[in-house]
This record gives structure tokens, sequence and C-alpha cells, in this order.
């Protein structure tokens, strides 16, 4: 699950959607690769449900599953999860029925490879997060990122291995003082998904879609936005903290697209894409 190359970072939207095929969790939806483990299957991805699919169990995954719907509703064991709702399934979780009747575009996180099994598994406990109607915390803002002025909405943590997901949201018209700041990095891996806004840094302005995987200990920041940004941001492999740089590094908001790709995504580097006009 760990052992993922570092992406930083690309655009889902220039990925191409490839179906599901048999065998696997999700048959006859569209999905994304994001990033994935060679050695144990373990990844992420956007999974495009078409309006009407149903898959009926009762069957299990080996994997635990992380999800946030983007877009529509899927409903889980008479469980319903709208737009901008959480949810966690543990591994061996008995899946008695899965929907979409409108169709639904979900961000989906597997610790394993998703493949399924039919019968009855475990009675696992779904975690369900409405994050729409979940207040904004501003309680825990690093000094060092004050300027970002940061509030977050925690989804999960898992207390015997500090793992978090959460939603973090930065305000408009933030930027390091002076257009310089300390960089940080962290001991655990950070995966991160932009919902909405913009955010930008060393590697480029990340827009809605744009996906990273950062490995632990790599440098990164300092950042800034223009017009507010929010983020699904994942701590994997243990508990998130800052570690920070002696020196200071520039911020530019012009800053060029200069992603880091392994090399089966590298020819996804050249490949334009070009946020919707706004007027």
């Amino acid at each position: 699950m760990l052992d993922r190359p570092h992406i930083e970072f690309l655009q889902a939207q220039i990925l191409p959607w490839m179906r599901i095929g048999p065998g696997l969790a999700r048959p006859d939806a569209e999905f994304k690769f994001l990033s994935r483990d060679p050695a144990d299957g373990a990844c992420s991805i956007l999974i495009r449900y078409p309006p009407g699919w149903q898959r009926e169990g009762p069957e299990y995954l080996e994997a635990a599953e992380e999800f946030y719907v983007l877009d529509g509703t899927v409903e889980l064991n008479g469980q319903s999860f709208g737009h901008d709702c959480y949810g966690h399934v543990p591994a061996r979780t008995t899946r008695a029925r899965m929907r979409t009747p409108g169709g639904a575009v979900v961000l989906s996180f597997f610790d394993r490879e998703p493949a399924a099994h039919a019968g009855e598994g475990v009675a696992g406990e779904l975690l369900r997060v409405d994050a729409l109607h979940t207040p904004w915390d501003l309680s825990v803002n690093d000094p060092k990122l004050a300027h970002l002025g940061i509030s977050r909405k925690d989804l999960r943590h898992d207390p015997e291995t500090g793992e978090r997901t959460l939603l973090s949201m930065v305000l408009p018209h933030s930027e390091p003082p002076g257009r310089r700041g300390p960089q940080e990095h962290h001991p655990v891996v950070e995966e991160c998904y932009v919902i909405s806004g913009s955010l930008t840094g060393p590697h480029g302005t990340m827009q809605p879609g744009a996906y990273f995987w950062r490995p632990p200990g790599i440098p990164h920041g300092p950042f800034g936005t223009r017009w507010g940004c929010v983020m699904l941001i994942r701590f994997v492999g243990g508990a998130h903290v800052n570690v920070w740089s002696e020196g200071e590094a520039p911020f530019d908001f012009d800053a060029p697209y200069r992603p880091v790709l392994p090399p089966d995504l590298a020819p996804f580097a050249t490949v334009p894409w070009l946020e919707p006009p706004r007027y």
C-alpha cells in the first residue's frame, strides 16, 4: 500500500475512462486509476456509475474501502450516501446490495486489490459522514500556515495507526508573507484530491481534479491561492506531523506546471488540460 511512486501532480481529467471487468468490485462501471501499488493492488480511483447501476449480494471485498461521493447518490446496505458524503467500509464487510439510481461519481480508496468474493463476509460497521453539514474546524492551524487560513472537517481518524482522512479548506487571497516561506515534509504519505478551487505551489497550479501521492519525507510548499480551495487529504501509514525547513523557498502564482510522475504516467505530463473558461 505504501510502495506507490511519487505523483505530484496530475489532473484527473486527462486520464482515460476504462471499463471495470468481471471479478472486480464494480463491473460495468467506469474508472480512472489515480495511483496503484503494484505489490498488493491497493489503489486510489475515480469511479463513474451509470444511472440505474446496481449490484446484488451478498458479497465482500478483502479490501477496506474509503469513498467520497463527488456527484450523485450511492446506496449501500440500505444507507444512502449523497453528494459530499464520506463512507468507510471495513475489509470483508458483507455488501448485501449497492446501487446508484441516478448515477454517481465517486472517489474511492482501497487498501488492497478490490476483488469481490461471493457470499457472506463479516458484519462490519459502515461509517457515514455527511460532510456537507459538518462544521469547519478552525482550531487546528499550524502557525506557519496561518496565511492560508486553513480549516478542516475530519472524516475519519484511526486511533491505532494515527491515519487520518479529512477535508481541508484554504481561504481566498492567501499567499505567504513576502511571497516566501519555509517548506514542510511529513513522516507519512500525504495523498490529495482537489475538489474545488485552486492551489498554487512549486509544481504549478492544481485545479479541481488535481491529484497527488506524496511519499514520506518530500519537502513541499509554500502554497497560495487566489480564490480558495477545498481538498480531500489522506495521511497514510501513521500520524500526520509537520516538519519544517530552516530556510525559505519562493512562491509565485505564475509557477509553471512541473510534474513529478512515474514512467507510466510521464506521457500525460505533456498533455494540455485547459481549465474551462470562467467568462
